[in-house]
């Protein structure tokens, strides 16, 4: 997903990709919601469905119509593997790129960068191939990824845009820390609890990012300024917004407030939103009406908040 954000050419795209991500993400939901409500209802009128995994394939199999069941599977498996060849494509790049090119072989030719490519694509479908056997059920590697895995790599993402101090160093360490604790967890401790789990991940990574960054040299200054400059970001960036034009900073000021006034009403956008849908799967259509009056409200806030402002910072930033 990030890697879409890194590739938009400006902030008016990046804002224009959040909104539609998260409008298109929401179709999800009456689909996961019809699922559900077919799997409930076999299961009142025939045999209750014990395994929760078993509902999807249980579903498809006997409640939809052939033609229409076709159309789902192959459905499910483009969503499938467009995930998964994603996931290849992007590990691929970052040991191209950020490793081989970066550290290996600097003055490596395209044949050679393409080769490595191919080679770092096999070894990661052969790695994920070789850790399914150890799956047991969805539920469990998916819980692992987000509150695990994810636990780890989180915290030094969320760091390098509110700490100045934050380098390269840093942030590879803390992830690798974070990534490494996941692992180690998962094969001394499996039946650990998710939120216990959680915890031990992002503590490690935290203390991680912290200790790598004060232990290497700080970032260059003008590096910092030129990422202060396009990304304005708030929090503990005070030595370098000290080296900056009043003028720029109270733009930057003006902007960080209204980002965060803007998050009152998107993060409820954002959930009313997938509930709507949810609701006119399940035939409630009073509560889809009331949802969808409450999406209207917040998205016409949105648009005076934020959406309208995207152009704005555009040119501006140009200027400065």
């Amino acid at each position: 997903m990030i890697q879409r954000y890194f590739a938009a050419k400006d902030d008016r795209d990046a804002g224009r990709l959040s909104l539609l991500w998260t409008f298109l993400l929401s179709f999800r939901w009456p689909f996961i919601a019809a699922i559900a409500v077919m799997g409930v209802w076999y299961g009142a009128n025939h045999n209750v469905i014990a395994d929760p995994e078993r509902v999807l394939p249980f579903v498809i199999d006997n409640l939809i119509p052939i033609g229409i069941k076709g159309l789902v599977v192959a459905g499910l498996m483009a969503a499938a593997m467009s995930t998964f060849d994603s996931t290849v494509n992007a590990g691929a790049a970052y040991w191209v790129k950020d490793i081989y090119q970066a550290f290996i072989k600097k003055k490596a030719g395209e044949k050679e960068l393409i080769l490595q490519g191919r080679l770092a694509s096999i070894v990661i479908v052969i790695f994920g191939l070789l850790f399914s056997f150890a799956i047991r059920n969805i539920n469990e590697i998916w819980g692992w990824i987000t509150m695990s895995i994810g636990a780890g790599l989180i915290i030094p993402q969320l760091i390098r845009w509110y700490w100045w101090r934050l380098n390269g160093y840093g942030f590879a360490i803390g992830t690798f820390t974070g990534m490494i604790v996941a692992i180690i967890q998962k094969v001394v401790a499996p039946e650990i609890p998710e939120y216990s789990s959680f915890i031990v991940a992002s503590l490690s990574s935290l203390v991680a990012t912290i200790v790598g960054t004060l232990l290497t040299p700080p970032t260059d200054e003008k590096v910092l300024t030129n990422f202060y400059r396009k990304t304005r970001p708030f929090g503990l960036w005070k030595p370098i917004r000290g080296k900056l034009a009043p003028e720029f900073l109270n733009k930057v000021k003006t902007e960080n407030r209204r980002d965060i006034i803007s998050l009152f009403f998107a993060v409820p956008w954002q959930i009313c939103l997938f509930m709507m849908w949810i609701t006119l799967i399940m035939k409630r259509f009073d509560y889809f009406k009331t949802l969808l009056l409450i999406v209207l409200i917040l998205s016409i806030a949105l648009y005076f908040s934020w959406y309208r402002h995207l152009k704005v910072e555009k040119q501006s930033n140009t200027m400065t």
